[in-house]
Formats: structure tokens, C-alpha cells, sequence
């Protein structure tokens, strides 16, 4: 080969090795949220709420929970529903009333950690 064949020969698997390994790094990553109903310090005025929290990946939803800290200081789990996405949780908080809450996640993401999290947000009506 010539020498510059040889460089771009050279540049081409660098660039190749450098694409696998940032895709094997994409694929090993924890489960972050990417977005969020209500997002966080939101306030909203609604006594009942739907609830979304969406990761960047697939999570295992049977081994996940939501938990509804309250203003007085009660939580309560909250049942989750049947989400064609793999990749959100989603429940029902009734009986809001005014105050500061707290949504706490817990989830299993692929790579097998379990991650967790919360999102405060205000209810005023």
C-alpha cells in the first residue's frame, strides 16, 4: 500500500473501534429520566394526577416502584400501570391536595443496576 492509503486504512479502524465503543457504552447505560409528568418543581392545580416518568432505556417495570411522598410526611406506593413503552413508568396519584411533594423512583435498568431518583413538585389549587 501507499503511505497514504496506509493512513486512511489506519484512520478508518480507529474510527470504526472508536463507533463500537461508544455504542457498547450507549447500550451499558443506567437508566436516566429524560422526561417527566409533572416535570420537576412543577406546580399543578389538578386533585388527581397522571403520572409519566420516561428513561433513556429500557427498564424493567415489574421490579420498578413510585412512591408518593405527601406534604405530612405519609407515603403511599403507587400501583403501576400498563404502559406499551418499556422504557416509562406510569401511574395514578389521587387525592391531591395543597402542598410540597415528592415522587421517589426506583427502577431496574438493562444493565442490571437498580437506579433511583425523586421529583419534587407543589400542588396548589
Amino acid at each position: 500500500m501507499t503511505p497514504p492509503r496506509v493512513i486512511l486504512y489506519i484512520l478508518a479502524l480507529a474510527s470504526g473501534l472508536l463507533g463500537f465503543s461508544l455504542g457498547v457504552k450507549t447500550a451499558l447505560a443506567h437508566a436516566i429520566v429524560v422526561a417527566a409528568t409533572p416535570s420537576a418543581h412543577q406546580t399543578v392545580a389538578q386533585a388527581e394526577l397522571n403520572v409519566e416518568i420516561r428513561f433513556n432505556s429500557r427498564v424493567d417495570v415489574g421490579r420498578s416502584r413510585l412512591t408518593l411522598a405527601r406534604p405530612n410526611g405519609a407515603s403511599v406506593i403507587l400501583p403501576l400501570l400498563g404502559s406499551g413503552a418499556s422504557e416509562t413508568l406510569t401511574a395514578k396519584a389521587p387525592g391531591l391536595e395543597n402542598g410540597h411533594y415528592r415522587l421517589l423512583w426506583q427502577t431496574l435498568s438493562i444493565d442490571g443496576h437498580l437506579t433511583h431518583g425523586e421529583i419534587p413538585f407543589e400542588v396548589k389549587r
